[in-house]
C-alpha cells in the first residue's frame, strides 16, 4: 500500500507574547499584563534575532553577553513567552522584541508599505541592546542605528513605589521602547528629520514618538477596559495617559515624566517655550485634546441609554457589557488617530517640519482617503491645535479646504513617464528587482527636475536635483478599492548659511506625491523652497542661537552633525 504524503502546516500569522501594558508602575490597572499578537518569523533565532529586529543584549559596563531568550522553544510558544519579570534578562529581551515589532506593524499598516529603520543607508532591521548603558537614559542612536536602553538605580531618599536603590530597567517600559521605535522609523521615513533647522524640528520628533506610544496603549487588549471601569471619562484616568511613570519615580521626581492630559490650553505658552520635549508636549496635549472630543462624540448615545438621558452615570460599577462598548469606542478612536497620524508623514515635507506642517499632513492625508468624515476626527483636531495656540502658515483660515496642501490638478508635466506600470504591476510589499528599481527612480528623477519650478526648486540649477527616496504605498479607501501611491522625497543644495563663522548646508527639499483616482499623476508637491530667503533667514537666526548655547564640541559641526550629537534623540535629556 502506498503512503499518503504528509500535508504541510503553514505557521501561525501571529505570535503571542505578554508584556506589561505600559511599566511596571502603571497604577490603577488589576492586571498590567497585556498580550501582543505580532507578525510570526519562522527563522526567529534565539536572541531574539528575525529578519526585522535583532536584539544583542550585551552589558558594556559588565563585559558580557546575557543568555538569549529562544523564543521557538515550544514551552515558551505554548504559554505566550517568558511571564513579566524585572529581573530575569531573557523577559527584557522578549519585551523589546515584542514592542519594536509591534510598532513597525502598525506603520506598515498605515503606510501601505514596507517602513525601513532610519541608520545608515537606512535599515531593513535594527538592532537594539535592552542593557545597552547604565545610564538613566534610553535612546536611539542615528548614526549607527541602534536603540539602547538604559538601566540605573532608583532614588534611594525619593524612589516613589520602587524600591530605594534598586535597579530600573528602561526596556520594560512600553512607553520608553515605542517611543525610541518610533524615533528609528521617523528618521527611516524622513533622514533629514533629526536636523534642528528650527523650533519645530526636534520637538516633533518627541512629540510624535510619545503620540505613538500613547496610542498604541490604546489598542492593548484589557487595558482600556480596566481603566472605564474607574471611571467612563477617560479623562479622569489620568495614569492612562501617563508616559514614564515608574522612570520619573526612580528619578525622585514622584511622578510620570509627561502626561498627555492636564494641561491648561494657552495659546502663549510655544511661543515661549524652547526645550524640545517641553515644545512637544504642547502637541501631544493637542492631539489627545482631539482625542478627548472625539471619544465623547462617539460614546454619547451610550452614556444617554445608560444615564436615562441624565448624563449622569448611576454610582457604582457599570455594567460589562457598557464597559466593553465604551472602551471598543475608545479602541477605535485611538487607532485612526495612530493611522492619521503615521499616515500624515508621507505628506509633510522632507525637512523643516513644523507642527502646522503636521495639522496641515494630517488634514490631507485624511482628506484623500476618507471624504466623509461623520465623526469629525479634521474638525476635532483642527479646533485642538487653535486652542494650543498651533496655527500653519500660508493660509487664509482654517476651514479644512484651506489646510489641505494645494493639489497639483494636472499642472505638472508628466509626459513620458509610463505611471500604470511603475504603480500597479506589484503586489503590496513586493519589492522590485535592482534594474527595475533603477529604472523608476531615473524616470521620477527626470519628472521632478522638468517641474523644478512648480515643485519650488532653483529650476536653473535644476540639474543638481537628487531623488533620494521612491516609495510605492497601496491605501485602502472606505469603499474597499485600493489606491496605489508613489511617495517621492527629492532635494537641491541651496548653498550655506554663515554662523559664527560656520557654514551650514541650507538645502531645499520636496515631498511629491503620484497617483490618484481619475488616473495616474502629480497629486501633490509639498516643498521647502531653496528660493525662500524668510526660510534661510529663519534658519540662520535658529543656528546662531543654538549655536551659542552649544557646549565648545558642538559648535564645530555642520547640520547633519549638530542634529545627531548635540540635540539627542534620546528619551530624557
Amino acid at each position: 500500500m502506498g503512503s499518503i504524503a504528509p500535508r504541510l502546516v503553514p505557521p501561525p500569522p501571529v505570535r503571542r507574547m505578554g508584556v506589561p501594558a505600559a511599566d511596571p508602575l502603571l497604577e490603577g490597572l488589576e492586571d498590567n499584563t497585556s498580550v501582543l499578537r505580532i507578525p510570526f518569523e519562522k527563522d526567529l533565532k534565539p536572541g531574539p534575532v528575525g529578519d526585522r529586529v535583532r536584539v544583542i543584549d550585551y552589558d558594556p559596563r559588565a563585559g558580557l553577553y546575557y543568555e538569549p531568550v529562544n523564543l521557538d522553544d515550544p514551552s515558551l510558544l505554548a504559554q505566550e513567552g517568558l511571564a513579566p519579570s524585572e529581573s530575569d534578562p531573557r523577559f527584557h529581551q522578549q519585551m523589546v522584541y515584542a514592542v519594536v515589532m509591534e510598532t513597525l506593524e502598525r506603520f506598515e499598516v498605515a503606510l501601505g508599505r514596507r517602513a525601513y529603520f532610519g541608520g545608515p543607508n537606512n535599515r531593513r532591521s535594527i538592532e537594539v541592546f535592552p542593557h545597552g548603558a547604565r545610564d538613566a537614559n534610553a535612546w536611539y542612536d542615528p548614526q549607527r542605528g541602534h536603540l539602547v536602553f538604559g538601566s540605573f538605580r532608583a532614588d534611594r531618599k525619593s524612589a516613589g513605589r520602587n524600591l530605594p536603590g534598586a535597579w530600573v530597567h528602561t526596556c520594560l517600559s512600553h512607553d520608553v521602547v515605542a517611543h525610541e521605535a518610533t524615533h528609528a522609523l521617523l528618521h527611516g521615513l524622513r533622514p533629514r528629520s533629526l536636523e534642528p533647522t528650527g523650533p519645530d524640528a526636534l520637538a516633533f520628533h518627541e512629540a510624535f514618538a510619545d503620540l505613538v506610544a500613547l496610542l498604541q496603549r490604546f489598542r492593548l487588549p484589557g487595558v482600556v477596559e480596566q481603566a472605564i471601569r474607574r471611571s467612563a471619562r477617560l479623562d479622569e484616568v489620568a495614569p492612562l495617559f501617563q508616559i514614564g511613570r515608574q522612570f520619573g519615580e526612580a528619578l525622585g521626581m514622584r511622578a510620570a515624566l509627561r502626561t498627555a492630559i492636564g494641561s491648561p490650553c494657552e495659546p502663549q505658552k510655544l511661543a515661549r517655550t524652547h526645550e524640545c520635549h517641553d515644545r512637544g508636549a504642547i502637541l501631544l496635549a493637542a492631539v489627545f485634546d482631539a482625542f478627548g472630543t472625539i471619544y465623547r462624540h462617539r460614546t454619547r448615545d451610550l452614556l444617554r441609554i445608560a444615564s436615562n438621558g441624565t448624563g449622569v452615570l448611576p454610582a457604582g460599577e457599570l455594567a460589562p457589557d457598557l464597559v466593553g462598548r465604551l472602551a471598543e469606542q475608545a479602541r477605535k478612536s485611538a487607532s485612526h488617530l495612530l493611522t492619521m497620524s503615521i499616515r500624515a508623514v508621507d505628506y509633510c515635507p522632507p525637512l523643516d517640519i513644523g507642527f502646522g506642517d503636521f495639522l496641515r499632513a494630517l488634514i490631507t492625508a485624511d482628506l484623500d482617503l476618507v471624504p466623509d468624515d461623520t465623526r469629525d476626527y479634521r474638525g476635532a483636531l483642527i479646533a485642538a491645535f487653535r486652542d494650543r495656540g498651533i496655527y500653519p502658515t500660508g493660509v487664509s483660515c482654517l476651514s479644512e479646504d484651506a489646510l489641505r496642501w494645494p493639489a497639483m490638478d494636472g499642472a505638472a508635466d508628466i509626459t513620458g513617464i509610463d505611471f500604470d506600470k511603475m504603480l500597479f504591476d506589484r503586489p503590496p510589499r513586493e519589492a522590485p528587482d535592482a534594474d527595475r528599481k533603477r529604472e523608476y527612480w531615473r524616470e521620477v528623477e527626470k519628472l521632478v527636475r522638468r517641474n523644478a519650478k512648480l515643485f519650488g526648486f532653483d529650476e536653473k540649477r535644476a540639474g543638481e536635483i537628487e531623488t533620494r527616496s521612491v516609495q510605492p504605498a497601496w491605501r485602502m479607501l472606505p469603499t474597499g478599492r485600493v489606491r496605489h501611491d508613489l511617495v517621492v522625497q527629492a532635494y537641491q543644495p541651496g548653498g550655506c548659511i554663515e554662523v559664527m563663522k560656520k557654514k551650514l548646508e541650507f538645502e531645499g527639499a520636496c515631498t511629491v506625491v503620484i497617483g490618484g483616482d481619475e488616473g495616474p499623476g502629480v497629486r501633490y508637491a509639498i516643498s521647502r523652497s531653496t528660493l525662500d530667503a524668510e526660510r534661510k533667514a529663519r534658519q540662520a537666526e535658529y543656528a546662531a542661537d543654538l549655536l551659542a548655547g552649544a557646549p565648545p564640541s558642538a559648535r564645530e559641526l555642520p547640520w547633519a552633525a549638530l542634529g545627531l550629537k548635540h540635540v539627542h534623540a534620546g528619551w530624557w535629556s
